[in-house]
């Protein structure tokens, strides 16, 4: 049985959109999480199967991902350390999600059971309306992605995922490999190695044994498309004062 946390444990809640609500409700959201690690490939929420948990990532990466075939999966938004995975459960539903939800970089999340999470969000103002103002950012990542991988060249999205993936797990280090990349954006494994090296021969980021280190973020936004900037630009607007939203 893994311990609940505390009270003490405030200060060390490395959930951003934990850390954006009041002490009181930070307090009780504590009291009815445990601590989990996250494994590299775990399966937090399969497809078509009931959401009995959801999970606030204090570190790792999580991609959530559409069913386009037989058991073929492609990636349509990434929760990090500034999110939630269980967006369904905020809205109520009490279906089945389309969506696998899997863990890409191991880590560790506040894990809440439906219930519990559900009857917090019905009693914790601040906290319901950061949730409501997170949906809004889970929104515009996923219809901006839909848009620039319908629009843009394999370059321009590699870049905005890095950029992206970058963002969730707060560091210049992504440890996945080329043939991961390659499945999470639904292309052959050589067109992400290609586009690797040429971003590598730019001094734009370092590849080494499963690892990806980007170097240069600021001049990889100036090569990637703006649709990094637009969902960048939705989070920082919806969370920056959860309590006013609506």
């Amino acid at each position: 049985m893994i311990p609940q946390i505390g009270a003490s444990d405030i200060d060390r809640t490395r959930n951003r959109l934990l850390r954006a609500i009041p002490a009181d409700e930070l307090s009780r959201i504590l009291s009815i999480s445990e601590r989990e690690p996250l494994l590299p490939q775990q399966i937090l929420h399969d497809y078509n199967t009931p959401m009995d948990h959801v999970y606030f990532v204090e570190s790792g990466l999580v991609s959530v991902a559409a069913n386009v075939g037989h058991e073929k999966f492609v990636e349509v938004w990434l929760v990090g350390s500034e999110g939630m995975v269980g967006a369904p459960v905020v809205l109520g539903s009490v279906t089945e999600p389309l969506h696998r939800r899997t863990v890409q970089v191991g880590g560790q999340a506040l894990r809440i059971t439906t219930r519990e999470f559900r009857e917090a969000m019905e009693s914790l103002p601040i906290f319901r309306a950061t949730l409501y103002a997170y949906l809004n950012v889970v929104l515009a990542q996923t219809s901006q992605s839909g848009a620039c991988n319908s629009t843009h060249g394999l370059k321009y999205r590699l870049a905005r995922w890095l950029l992206v993936a970058r963002s969730c797990l707060g560091s210049d280090d992504i440890p996945l490999t080329h043939t991961v990349l390659a499945q999470l954006l639904g292309v052959r494994r050589a067109s992400i190695t290609q586009f690797l090296e040429h971003f590598e021969s730019q001094g734009l980021i370092d590849t080494n044994r499963g690892r990806i280190t980007v170097r240069q973020p600021d001049d990889l936004v100036k090569v990637c498309c703006g649709c990094f900037r637009l969902i960048q630009r939705q989070y920082e607007r919806q969370l920056a004062s959860p309590g006013s939203t609506s």
